[in-house]
C-alpha cells in the first residue's frame, strides 16, 4: 500500500469510525505542518499525503526564512546536523514562548534535543542494529495514540504482521545505528510507546516520548527511527500514520477549542485484549487487597515498593504489569511491586507509574 492510499485510509476511519469528522475538517481547513528535511529522514514522503491546509517540506538551510509561528507542528528530521546554530534561539521560542509543538526523530535528539532543550531525555551512547522491532503501547488513551490499539488490532493489519508479535503490537523499524533514548528527568518526560526489544538490547525503551516546554503550552514530541518506516510492514506504517496525524489533530483542536467525543467506534467495534479492558475501564475486585483501617479513613494511604524474587515459586511470569498490562514473560529488567496490594511493575513502568503517585490498583502513596 502506497502511503497516499495509507493516509487516505487513516482520514477514511477517523471521519467514519473515530467520531473525528468535525477535527478532520479543522485540520483540512487551519491545520499547518512544516518539516525540515534531514538526510536519513525524509518526511516529505509522508507529510505530503497528511490532510491539512499546509504541508511543507524544506532544507535545513532554509528554516531561518521562515517564520516558525505560522505552523502548528514543526518536524526536523534526522540527524538535524545541518541546521544552522543561528536557528536556535528561534526553534526554542518557537516552543518556550509561542506554544509550538516540535517533533524530533532519531539522531536529532543528540544534535538538536540535547542542545537545544537539554535536561529532559539524551541519547544514552549505544547504537542499534538494523532491526525491526515489537513496541509495546504504555498509554493507549493518550490523544496521540486515539484509536492506535484497537486500530491495528483489526484482522486487515493483524494477519500482514511477524508471528512473534501481539495482536496489541505493532512493529517499529531501527534503522543501522539509531539513537536509544534515555529518560533524565522522569517527572516531565512521559512515555507513550515503549519496546522490551529495544532495552534487552540496548538499554533503553522508550521509541515515542514528549515533554511540555514553557509557559504557553509548547511540546517536544521525539521518537526512535524515522516516520517513513518502509521495513515497519503495513501495520507499522498504519501505527506511524495515526500517530502523525493524531498529534496534528490534537494540537489543532486544542488551538480552537475543539470539545472531543470519546471514540467509540474503536473500542465498540473491534476486539480488545482483557488485561487492556481491565487496566483502563475498572480494577478487578481482589480478596488479597488490604483496606484502611478506619483511622486511615479519608485518608490516602502509604505503601513500601519492594524488589520482587523472580525464584519465589509464587511469582510467575504470567503476571500483568499494574502500569502497562504486559507479562514479565520477555522480561530481564528488575521487577517490583506494591507490598500493599501486590501489584507488579517493570522498573520502567514504576518509574513512571510513582510519577502519578499512587499504585495503580489500591492508589496508596508508593514509597521507597
Amino acid at each position: 500500500m502506497s502511503w497516499k492510499d495509507l493516509y487516505s485510509e487513516v482520514k477514511q476511519r477517523k471521519m467514519e469510525a473515530l467520531n473525528k469528522k468535525e477535527v478532520v475538517k479543522a485540520v483540512e481547513k487551519h491545520g499547518k505542518i512544516l518539516a525540515v528535511e534531514g538526510r536519513f529522514e525524509k518526511p516529505k514522503k509522508v507529510i505530503d499525503h497528511m490532510y491539512a491546509a499546509e504541508h511543507l517540506t524544506i532544507s535545513p538551510k532554509d528554516i531561518m526564512k521562515y517564520n516558525l509561528v505560522n505552523y502548528d507542528v514543526v518536524l526536523i528530521g534526522c540527524p538535524g546536523d545541518k541546521i544552522p546554530h543561528s536557528a536556535y534561539p528561534k526553534i526554542r521560542e518557537y516552543v518556550s514562548l509561542n506554544g509550538g509543538w516540535l517533533i524530533t526523530t532519531d539522531w536529532a535528539i543528540k544534535h538538536i534535543i540535547e542542545t537545544v532543550f537539554p535536561g529532559f531525555i539524551r541519547w544514552n551512547g549505544n547504537r542499534t542494529s538494523d532491526a525491526v522491532v515489537a513496541c509495546q503501547i504504555i498509554e493507549p488513551n493518550h490523544p496521540f495514540l486515539e484509536g492506535v490499539l484497537s486500530e491495528i488490532q483489526q484482522d486487515k493489519w493483524h494477519k500482514s504482521t511477524a508471528k512473534n508479535t501481539k495482536k496489541s503490537e505493532f512493529r517499529w523499524w531501527l534503522e543501522t545505528k539509531s539513537f536509544p533514548i534515555q529518560i533524565l528527568n522522569h517527572n516531565a518526560v512521559h512515555i507513550l510507546i515503549s519496546s522490551w526489544e529495544i532495552q534487552k538490547k540496548w538499554g533503553e525503551s522508550p521509541v515515542l516520548c514528549y515533554f511540555d516546554y514553557g509557559n504557553s503550552g509548547g511540546r517536544v514530541i521525539h521518537l526512535i527511527s524515522h516516520t517513513h518506516l518502509q521495513k515497519g510492514g503495513a501495520k507499522g506504517k498504519y501505527a506511524s500514520a495515526l500517530i502523525l496525524t493524531n498529534i496534528l489533530d490534537e494540537k489543532v483542536s486544542t488551538k480552537m477549542g475543539l470539545s472531543k467525543g470519546p471514540s467509540k467506534g474503536y473500542v465498540s467495534n473491534w476486539e480488545q485484549p482483557q488485561s487492556q479492558q481491565q487496566q483502563w475501564a475498572s480494577v478487578p475486585q481482589q480478596s488479597n487487597y488490604i483496606n484502611p483501617s478506619p483511622s486511615e479513613s479519608g485518608l490516602t494511604g502509604t505503601s513500601q515498593i519492594v524488589e520482587v524474587d523472580i525464584n519465589n515459586t509464587n511469582f510467575s511470569f504470567a503476571n500483568k504489569c499494574g502500569y502497562c498490562g504486559y507479562d514479565f514473560g520477555d522480561y530481564t529488567g528488575k521487577i517490583y511491586m506494591c507490598q500493599a496490594c501486590g501489584t507488579k511493575y517493570h522498573e520502567t513502568c514504576l518509574n513512571m507509574q510513582i510519577n502519578e503517585g499512587t499504585c495503580k490498583n489500591c492508589n496508596r502513596i508508593l514509597l521507597w
